[in-house]
């Protein structure tokens, strides 16, 4: 299981930019039951050259369920020409011991990005179509009447996922004092990776951001630096990233066929993904998923997807020599992908020999920190099957558990499995709960991005358990 905060920096990223040029602005993190998380800042500084300096910060400190706290902190540095094109972005982010950080240089029509960790670094270069913003939309929220325009639509770059998103702002409601409710999508691929209310007041600045999350949601306010840095105890995450089931499932059922029944809460419907063992239909804002072995129709065997699901990323590098020694010696050997995939497995255990739910590493990180959950194990056995050279994803979702799980039993957890594409179909593989069964619900697929992991969290919390039910076949 994978706490939904390894994402913070995700979630808080397009936080409330009501910053005024020579300010810092203050924000406070909170839950949905008002526990403080933690705190984020933005400060707008004059650059060189007539341009601007934007740096934003954010940190949080948290707990699992017994054992020291983590501090989980972010700083972002935006560099402005004195037009306003943007320069430069940069990155830095710390859980612990662990870091990472990202450079980009932006350039007419693309940007290169250098990642960096304790264990690689690799430069990617991403696409920027005409037109891209780098500001979250903030430019456009000043001066918007949604009595004119009552969308705004734009892609925006996303340094950590080192990708273009699209972005959809539609307003909602203007309250008395002028200020304006609106939602915000955003999508990766045309597929949902993100929604949140936000407030605007009456100048065009947001506010505040809320943000729902798996268990319980984030708000992001302005507010002074005093309440903003007030000590607080931290933040427990396990008991939020559960969520009880309303029926029991047996074993028996679990190792069969289950179909469930789901509604979306508020109307924010979204398509679930169809995987080897998922099928999935809609109707009248409602879904209907089957899950078994041979329920689903699998992911796209086209060449161009098989060969897309092949590449090595930042997350899943499977070009990395310390990678390939691994999983060589498995793909030289005459025996099925499956098998390969099951011996890439036995291989991979050892190297997640303590369990840590807190941060989202890469494959190469995990065989340095030798630690992680099930988001670890998924994207390491992924890395290796690219490896071995079997087209794999990354499924991100929640899984059932009947045991009492810290206290609690009869829930569903955030969850991390690996899709395979063996033997002519595709196929999962989950090697922290050592296999595959009918309560592992896949809301997204992806590379092991954290982007990937914190859109499952989102969506997760958008969906209403209206009904499960065991489908037996009469013999």
């Amino acid at each position: 299981m994978k706490s939904l905060w390894l994402g913070l920096a995700v979630a808080l990223a397009g936080a409330p930019a009501a910053a005024t040029p020579e300010a810092t602005v203050w924000y406070v993190v909170v839950a949905d039951d008002g526990a403080p998380i933690g705190h984020a800042s933005r400060e707008v500084t004059p650059g060189p050259d007539g341009g601007r300096r934007v740096v934003e910060t954010q940190d949080v400190e948290l707990r699992e369920q017994a054992g020291p706290s983590t501090r989980v902190s972010g700083r972002t540095v935006v560099e402005e020409d004195a037009a306003g094109r943007t320069l430069s972005i940069s990155t830095r982010s710390d859980t612990g011991r662990s870091w990472s950080r990202a450079d980009a240089r932006i350039e007419p029509g693309r940007a290169e990005v250098v990642r960096q960790t304790a264990s690689e670094k690799r430069t990617v270069v991403v696409a920027l179509p005409a037109g891209v913003r780098f500001d979250g939309g903030e430019g456009l929220l000043r001066g918007w009447d949604p009595a004119v325009t009552p969308r705004l639509e734009f892609d925006a770059f996303d340094i950590d996922a080192l990708a273009v998103e699209h972005v959809v702002i539609e307003a909602a409601a203007r309250d008395p004092d002028g200020a304006i409710s609106a939602l915000r999508r955003r999508y990766d691929r045309g597929a949902l990776s993100a929604i949140a209310r936000l407030r605007i007041d009456r100048e065009g600045r947001l506010v505040e951001i809320s943000q729902p999350m798996f268990g319980t949601a984030v708000h992001v306010r302005v507010t002074d630096r005093a309440t903003a840095l007030k000590p607080h105890p931290p933040y427990r995450v396990l008991p939020t990233v559960m969520t009880r089931s309303p029926y029991k499932i047996s074993s028996d059922a679990a190792k069969g066929h289950v179909r469930y029944q789901f509604g979306f809460r508020d109307g924010y419907d979204f398509a679930l993904p169809q995987t080897g063992e998922q099928r999935v239909a809609f109707d009248h804002g409602a879904a209907t998923v089957d899950i078994c072995v041979a329920c689903g129709p699998g992911l796209s065997s086209d060449p161009d997807y098989l060969a897309d699901a092949l590449r090595p990323t930042a997350w899943l590098q499977s070009d990395h020599a310390r990678l390939k020694a691994i999983a060589g010696p498995v793909a030289r050997m005459k025996i099925s992908d499956t098998r390969k995939m099951e011996l890439l497995a036995e291989r991979a255990r050892p190297y997640l020999e303590r369990l840590d739910f807190i941060g989202h590493f890469s494959a190469l990180d995990t065989l340095s920190r030798r630690a992680g959950d099930c988001t670890e194990a998924a994207v390491l056995l992924a890395a290796l099957g690219r490896s071995a050279g079997i087209p794999t994803r990354v499924v991100n979702g929640v899984v059932y558990s009947r045991e009492r799980y810290h206290g609690v039993g009869n829930v569903f957890m955030p969850h991390s499995w690996t899709l395979a594409f063996v033997d002519g179909e595709w196929r999962s593989f989950d090697m922290a709960l050592d296999g595959f069964d009918s309560t592992h619900v896949a809301l997204t697929v992806g590379d092991g991005d954290a982007r990937s992991l914190s859109a499952a969290a989102q969506l997760a919390s958008l969906l209403r358990w209206d009904a499960m039910t065991e489908v037996r076949t009469s013999r």
